[in-house]
């Protein structure tokens, strides 16, 4: 009897450890160096939203997981779950190196714009496949842009994953009709605060934004991310980046670092 007894219960406890390994196509946000060979790593997951996990031994010079574990590389991964709130990487596989982020200085400097931006806003232990494939998306169209002479946080397809980012993440302001009366417009300003753009009667409600700003940002929710530089007027850059950053600040309290200042 206790031989048979035994058996479902050692199944049991094998199910059990199993469960807490898992395999997920990830995008690497950030690796920070821990200990002596170690780094840790968030990570933003098809399958959970963005998590943590540490690499064990990565930065050693034998190491065959550490160069697949970049900022900016897409992989595919075994995870264990531990005890703690981070994960362990088990084995990682490359999906997409986007290897032109690493020869052109303009292109790393956009894609960690792209990087950052995803890791403050986007919700931890939350998944989003629509987030997660617009991200994908914005690293790939990156890795073979042309540099621009603009700033890189400025080039087009950053300020249109940004503006997208907002829809994903469930904050887009509204655009079409005035938050103040409801009218069709012309807007000339906007409140985060309120929620979006503010007619000619209500402007004195939230702070001056050009016609050109608005349009241009509605642009980039509207168009594929493909084509955020059809008719992309450069003078508008500043006034979408200030509109995307207030957005961001009333509603999440976040200020992206490698933006301009607010």
């Amino acid at each position: 009897m206790g031989r048979k007894g035994s058996a479902p219960a050692a199944h049991v406890a094998h199910a059990a450890t199993n469960s807490r390994v898992y395999e997920t196509e990830a995008i690497v946000l950030r690796a920070i160096r821990y200990g002596e060979a170690d780094s840790v790593l968030t990570l933003y997951t098809r399958e959970r939203g963005r998590v943590s996990a540490i690499a064990k031994g990565t930065r050693r010079s034998k190491s065959r997981m550490g160069g697949r574990l970049q900022p900016g590389v897409r992989v595919h991964l075994g995870l264990h779950e531990g005890r703690g709130d981070m994960a362990t990487v088990r084995q990682a596989q490359v999906v997409e190196p986007h290897a032109g982020l690493w020869v052109e200085g303009y292109r790393l400097r956009a894609a960690g714009s792209v990087l950052e931006a995803t890791m403050r806003v986007l919700a931890e232990q939350e998944p989003n496949e629509g987030a997660y494939n617009l991200v994908c998306r914005a690293l790939a169209l990156l890795a073979t842009a042309p540099p621009r002479d603009v700033p890189p946080r400025h080039e087009p397809v950053v300020l249109g994953f940004h503006a997208k980012l907002l829809v994903v993440a469930g904050i887009v302001p509204r655009l079409a009709t005035c938050t103040g009366c409801g009218s069709d417009g012309p807007f000339l300003a906007f409140s985060a605060r309120l929620g979006g753009a503010l007619c000619r009667d209500c402007a004195k409600l939230g702070e001056p934004v050009a016609p050109e700003v608005f349009a241009a940002f509605a642009g980039l929710v509207g168009r594929p991310l493909a084509d955020a530089a059809v008719d992309w007027p450069p003078q508008a850059a500043a006034g979408v980046e200030r509109l995307v950053g207030v957005v961001l600040q009333e509603h999440l309290g976040v200020v992206l670092r490698s933006a301009a200042p607010l």
